[in-house]
């Protein structure tokens, strides 16, 4: 709660929550960065006097604290048994962040094996009876290259999530999984620009400006502006957070996070309850469409949507309302849209 938190962020990209990214509060010397505005003369508000933690604590390590406003309940507690994602735990997991990352990396020879003539499922398929471009003639057309930028892009996305903005743990197990589902993802979009009756290679393109004499077919116009969009969103909306959560005063030395216990609602997170969802289904939608044409790429955001709507969000919605209570109620009041502003 990333190819993902974005099926990436709940276990199909791997797992960071939508909100709640709290830890307890540090005491660290006073850095030179913009995330903090040293106020060493200003008194601080009573709301936060009593998230500062002492330079040596009492509070037994592993235990709630009251002191963050947890009701003697430890986070990882209020998330659902089926819930994947270890909500509420921060500590890393270089193991699993590596695999991931190391799988993601590795899945353009993966698909290029896929997509090469010595591919045990290009040679099953003519037995079958069902047609198949031959790839060599797929490659280096426009929108070839295109899709095998959407691939590149959408893997670099998801490196930079697990490397520098997930923070609960993802197990190497976890990862393999993950990867695993991206992967099939990808090669579904491979497989659909190869076949005769969905690839969009065979359309009749239009006349593209900015491109010199290349022509795009309509579908793939389509497709490569909902990627760029869908993968922006997803990726901004994870900074916000990530900001927001981030966002501390320091007093004597002493660090405080000024939006401990509080709800993301600014940026993209006031438009939608899940941005960032909304944000992979819509490049994952896209990416369909550029490669098997509408009905394709339909299918490929419905089965993603379909998978958030009917058990990611309910998960967090459970996790959200467990950890916050009433100012979750009034968050969902607030902000009524769930994935994509004006859609559900």
């Amino acid at each position: 709660m990333d190819d993902t938190a974005s099926v990436y962020e709940t276990a199909i990209m791997g797992g960071s929550s939508d909100y709640d990214e709290e830890e307890e509060p540090v005491v660290v010397p006073t850095p030179s960065n913009s995330f903090y505005t040293p106020l060493p003369s200003q008194p601080l508000p009573s709301e936060l006097l009593s998230k500062v933690v002492p330079e040596e604590s009492s509070q037994p390590e592993g235990e709630p604290r009251e002191d963050l406003g947890l009701d003697n309940h430890s986070p990882m507690s209020l998330a659902s048994p089926k819930d994947m994602i270890l909500r509420g735990n921060y500590t890393p997991n270089p193991a699993g962040t590596l695999t991931f990352i190391g799988l993601r990396a590795i899945e353009p020879l993966l698909q290029s094996y896929l997509l090469s003539p010595k591919s045990p499922l290009l040679k099953l398929l003519p037995k079958l009876g069902v047609a198949v471009i031959n790839p060599g003639l797929l490659g280096q057309t426009p929108t070839g290259e295109i899709l095998s930028w959407m691939g590149r892009l959408s893997r670099l996305k998801q490196a930079y999530w697990a490397g520098f903005i997930a923070r609960e743990p993802m197990t190497p197990r976890m990862a393999v999984f993950v990867a695993l589902l991206e992967t099939a993802a990808n090669a579904v979009n491979s497989l659909l620009y190869l076949l005769p009756k969905t690839s969009t290679a065979l359309l009749k393109g239009v006349r593209v400006p900015f491109l010199g004499e290349a022509e795009l077919p309509l579908p793939v116009l389509v497709g490569s502006l909902m990627f760029a969009v869908g993968l922006a969103v997803e990726t901004i909306s994870e900074r916000q957070r990530s900001f927001f959560k981030e966002e501390r005063i320091v007093v004597g030395g002493k660090q405080i996070r000024v939006n401990e216990g509080k709800i993301c609602d600014r940026g993209l997170w006031s438009l939608s309850r899940h941005p960032n969802y909304g944000g992979y289904v819509l490049w994952r939608t896209g990416f369909g469409i550029a490669a098997g044409g509408w009905w394709a790429g339909l299918g490929m955001g419905l089965a993603h949507a379909g998978h958030f709507a009917g058990e990611s969000v309910g998960l967090m919605d459970e996790y959200m309302s467990n950890r916050y209570g009433g100012a979750w109620t009034q968050h969902k009041q607030r902000v009524g849209w769930v994935l994509i502003p004006g859609i559900y």
